[in-house]
Protein backbone atom coordinates (compact mmCIF):
# COMPACT_ATOMS: atom_id res chain seq x y z
CA UNK A 1 0.00 0.00 0.00
CA UNK A 2 1.18 3.49 -0.75
CA UNK A 3 1.53 5.52 1.88
CA UNK A 4 0.71 9.12 1.61
CA UNK A 5 2.58 12.27 3.31
CA UNK A 6 0.80 14.25 5.41
CA UNK A 7 2.24 17.72 6.11
CA UNK A 8 -0.11 20.17 8.27
CA UNK A 9 2.50 23.04 8.50
CA UNK A 10 2.27 25.11 5.35
CA UNK A 11 1.06 28.18 4.40
CA UNK A 12 -1.38 29.58 1.78
CA UNK A 13 -1.50 32.90 0.14
CA UNK A 14 -2.84 34.75 -2.95
CA UNK A 15 0.05 36.34 -5.00
CA UNK A 16 -0.14 39.40 -6.46
CA UNK A 17 -0.87 38.48 -9.88
CA UNK A 18 -3.66 36.35 -7.95
CA UNK A 19 -2.54 32.91 -8.08
CA UNK A 20 -2.89 30.34 -4.83
CA UNK A 21 0.71 29.90 -3.55
CA UNK A 22 1.68 27.96 -0.99
CA UNK A 23 4.67 27.23 1.25
CA UNK A 24 4.97 24.18 2.37
CA UNK A 25 8.98 22.23 3.40
CA UNK A 26 11.46 21.25 1.44
CA UNK A 27 11.34 18.20 0.18
CA UNK A 28 13.92 15.30 -1.15
CA UNK A 29 14.44 15.10 -5.00
CA UNK A 30 13.11 17.82 -7.31
CA UNK A 31 9.74 18.07 -8.65
CA UNK A 32 8.72 15.95 -11.66
CA UNK A 33 5.61 16.71 -13.67
CA UNK A 34 3.74 17.81 -10.50
CA UNK A 35 0.18 17.91 -10.37
CA UNK A 36 -2.37 19.91 -7.54
CA UNK A 37 -5.42 17.54 -6.93
CA UNK A 38 -8.86 18.43 -4.33
CA UNK A 39 -11.97 17.31 -3.75
CA UNK A 40 -14.74 17.77 -2.70
CA UNK A 41 -14.36 17.41 1.18
CA UNK A 42 -11.92 20.06 1.04
CA UNK A 43 -8.87 17.58 0.87
CA UNK A 44 -5.61 18.75 -0.94
CA UNK A 45 -3.22 16.57 -2.53
CA UNK A 46 0.19 17.59 -4.00
CA UNK A 47 1.62 14.79 -6.43
CA UNK A 48 4.85 15.98 -6.13
CA UNK A 49 7.01 13.18 -7.98
CA UNK A 50 5.99 9.74 -9.06
CA UNK A 51 5.86 8.08 -5.99
CA UNK A 52 5.71 11.21 -3.47
CA UNK A 53 1.79 12.10 -2.61
CA UNK A 54 1.50 14.85 -0.09
CA UNK A 55 -1.47 15.54 1.77
CA UNK A 56 -1.93 18.86 2.75
CA UNK A 57 -4.11 19.16 5.86
CA UNK A 58 -7.59 20.60 4.99
CA UNK A 59 -8.07 23.67 2.78
CA UNK A 60 -9.91 26.72 4.12
CA UNK A 61 -12.92 27.12 2.98
CA UNK A 62 -12.39 30.56 1.59
CA UNK A 63 -10.04 29.30 -1.01
CA UNK A 64 -11.65 26.48 -2.26
CA UNK A 65 -14.10 29.15 -4.59
CA UNK A 66 -10.36 30.49 -5.91
CA UNK A 67 -9.10 26.89 -6.26
CA UNK A 68 -12.60 26.25 -8.60
CA UNK A 69 -11.71 29.38 -10.72
CA UNK A 70 -7.68 27.99 -10.65
CA UNK A 71 -5.78 26.87 -13.54
CA UNK A 72 -2.90 26.40 -11.66
CA UNK A 73 -1.43 27.17 -8.25
CA UNK A 74 2.24 28.18 -7.12
CA UNK A 75 4.72 26.08 -4.56
CA UNK A 76 7.23 27.69 -2.78
CA UNK A 77 9.57 25.26 -0.56
CA UNK A 78 11.49 26.07 1.96
CA UNK A 79 14.03 24.50 4.70
CA UNK A 80 12.22 24.22 7.86
CA UNK A 81 14.94 26.78 9.61
CA UNK A 82 15.16 29.61 7.00
CA UNK A 83 12.60 31.69 4.71
CA UNK A 84 15.05 30.70 1.85
CA UNK A 85 12.85 30.12 -0.92
CA UNK A 86 14.99 26.93 -2.34
CA UNK A 87 12.33 26.09 -5.17
CA UNK A 88 9.35 27.81 -6.90
CA UNK A 89 7.21 25.68 -8.92
CA UNK A 90 3.34 26.39 -10.85
CA UNK A 91 0.88 23.36 -10.77
CA UNK A 92 -1.88 22.63 -12.87
CA UNK A 93 -4.82 21.84 -10.45
CA UNK A 94 -7.04 19.36 -11.26
CA UNK A 95 -10.36 18.70 -9.34
CA UNK A 96 -11.03 15.26 -8.33
CA UNK A 97 -14.15 13.22 -6.93
CA UNK A 98 -13.95 12.34 -3.13
CA UNK A 99 -11.22 10.43 -1.82
CA UNK A 100 -11.53 8.15 0.97
CA UNK A 101 -7.84 7.35 2.36
CA UNK A 102 -7.22 4.86 5.82
CA UNK A 103 -5.32 6.16 8.78
CA UNK A 104 -3.13 3.57 7.75
CA UNK A 105 -2.31 4.72 4.15
CA UNK A 106 -1.24 8.26 5.89
CA UNK A 107 2.18 8.72 7.68
CA UNK A 108 2.95 11.59 9.02
CA UNK A 109 5.93 14.27 7.75
CA UNK A 110 8.69 13.23 10.74
CA UNK A 111 7.27 9.55 10.16
CA UNK A 112 8.10 9.46 6.04
CA UNK A 113 11.73 10.56 7.02
CA UNK A 114 12.25 7.81 9.03
CA UNK A 115 10.49 5.56 6.84
CA UNK A 116 13.05 7.04 3.84
CA UNK A 117 16.30 6.76 5.85
CA UNK A 118 18.04 3.16 5.91
CA UNK A 119 17.73 0.91 8.84
CA UNK A 120 20.71 -0.83 10.45
CA UNK A 121 20.83 -4.39 11.47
Amino acid sequence: MRKIIQDKNYFVFRDSDGVLGFTIKLYEGIPLNPRFLYDEKGQIFLLRRPGQLILLDDLFEGFASVLDKSRKVRFLETPEDSSEIVQQYEVPVTKIENVVLSQEQIVSEENSLAEALPHSA
